[in-house]
């Protein structure tokens, strides 16, 4: 079990951040991950994995404005 944004995801450890998230169809140029805590820079995302009882957030970028 891994925890992504406070919620129990089944069946995502020893995938990489690039396969999660593009599971997740996640914007991966848009995205900032977060695992246990430090921050994962992108060219990190394919290779490192999850791991069972991992936490991770994700925060998304919006454009916008007046």
């Amino acid at each position: 079990m891994v925890i992504v944004n406070g919620t129990e995801e089944q069946q995502v450890a020893g995938q990489t951040i690039t396969a999660f998230l593009t599971a997740r169809e996640a914007p991966i140029d848009n995205i900032v991950v977060e695992l246990n805590g430090e921050i994962i820079h992108r060219p990190q995302f394919d290779d490192k994995q999850l791991t069972e009882n991992d936490r991770v957030e994700l925060i998304s970028f919006v454009g916008g404005g007046r």
